[in-house]
């Protein structure tokens, strides 16, 4: 059982949790341990308590992310906000209450405000360059520029704003130059209700694009001339579906990350828009775990060569 706003859940962490990729993974009676999502390492020293979710990440150097609770865990994993993570958990978890009393305690009927825009001169404070982006994942000058992607020294963050569909800043997502570490501006809207790059895909009327996982990826094909928007997420979010059918997108080519994950999503991904809009998916080679890490000519070579899917759709 976890503890999600108050409510405690029977959350089936192990399930959870075998929904991704991991290195070294190993279970017992108590624990799931494995090498850590956070960095990269050769020996384990992540692990994950089985019955209260709680994780412990023993190499870590950065004292923020050396231990945390589960929604802290799946909200990494899932590239989301903790607000958004507890909401999956809620929606999933949530029915299971043992007393049907307390289940009227999950519907809260008090109007919530949502996020509003954020104001554009936030990006000021990003307004310098890390050499990270370019040197180690090849994205270039120009579209560092063109995506306003920025650096918080502060928090020793690359900066990625996100954008709705007509340009204005909604969120903003920081990832760290040390290890694999992201999160989002307080305050922000959900990732969840928004595209990367979606605005772009509007500005340029494009009827063709790639979908991919993260901003890294979209801009990664952007760059090689490819149109693209990211879940930002592991999931395809039912805003997102929406938004994808109402945009001028009418061939969708999928290429999501080569794991658990990445299937996962596939499947979701045409499962929910099969049929709306033409659907299309490239294979990455086994070596491979995203289109950042295709060298360009390779790129080119694979995103050239999509296949169509089919789709089935059931009425009852």
């Amino acid at each position: 059982m976890i503890t999600v706003r108050g409510f405690e859940l029977p959350v089936n962490i192990q399930a959870e949790i075998e929904q991704y990729d991991w290195k070294h993974p190993k279970w017992n009676e108590k624990n799931f341990i494995a090498c850590s999502p956070f960095r990269d390492e050769r020996h384990p020293s992540f692990a994950v308590h089985l019955k209260h979710g709680v994780w412990l990440d023993s190499g870590a150097d950065n004292p923020d992310w050396n231990k945390g609770n589960f929604v802290t865990l799946m909200a990494y994993l899932r590239n989301e906000t903790y607000g958004e993570t507890e909401e999956y958990l809620l929606n999933k978890y949530g029915t299971c209450v043992p007393n049907p009393d307390d289940l009227i305690l999950l519907v809260d009927l008090t109007e919530k405000k949502k996020p509003g825009r954020l104001d554009q001169a936030i990006l000021r404070n990003y307004l310098f360059r890390h050499p990270y982006l370019e040197n180690v994942r090849g994205i270039g000058e120009r579209y560092q520029r063109v995506f306003q992607i920025g650096y918080d020294k502060k928090s020793r963050a690359i900066t990625f704003p996100w954008f709705d569909k007509n340009g204005q800043l909604v969120n903003i997502k920081y990832r760290s130059i040390h290890g694999k570490m992201f999160w989002y501006y307080s305050g922000g809207q959900p990732v969840k209700d928004h595209l990367y790059g979606l605005n772009a895909v509007y500005r340029l009327k494009t009827a063709e694009a790639f979908i991919v996982e993260s901003e890294i990826d979209a801009i990664t094909l952007w760059q090689a001339g490819c149109p693209a928007v990211a879940l930002g997420g592991a999931n395809l979010s039912q805003q997102q579906r929406k938004l994808l059918i109402q945009s001028p997108i009418e061939r969708l080519i999928i290429a999501t990350d080569n794991d658990k994950a990445g299937e996962r999503i596939a499947q979701s991904i045409s499962e929910n828009l099969g049929g709306y809009l033409l659907l299309e998916a490239i294979r990455l080679p086994e070596n491979v775990k995203d289109v950042n890490e295709l060298p360009p000519d390779e790129l080119l070579s694979v995103i050239s060569r999509p296949f169509s899917l089919k789709y089935v759709r059931i009425f009852s």
